[in-house]
């Protein structure tokens, strides 16, 4: 998996993106974003007032 994303960046600087890698990459970010979402929501809800 790790050479794969090595592979796509490579590829990504080379301006040869295919429709896997920028599908890789929304999952990726999509993931990413998700995360930041709950932890925000989570502090929110525990949040001392």
């Amino acid at each position: 998996m790790i050479k794969n994303i090595k592979k796509i960046k490579r590829d990504v600087k080379n301006k040869k993106a295919t429709k896997a890698t920028n599908g890789m990459q929304l999952i990726a970010n999509g993931s990413a974003l998700l995360k930041r979402g709950f932890v925000l929501v989570i502090s929110e809800i525990f949040k001392k007032n």
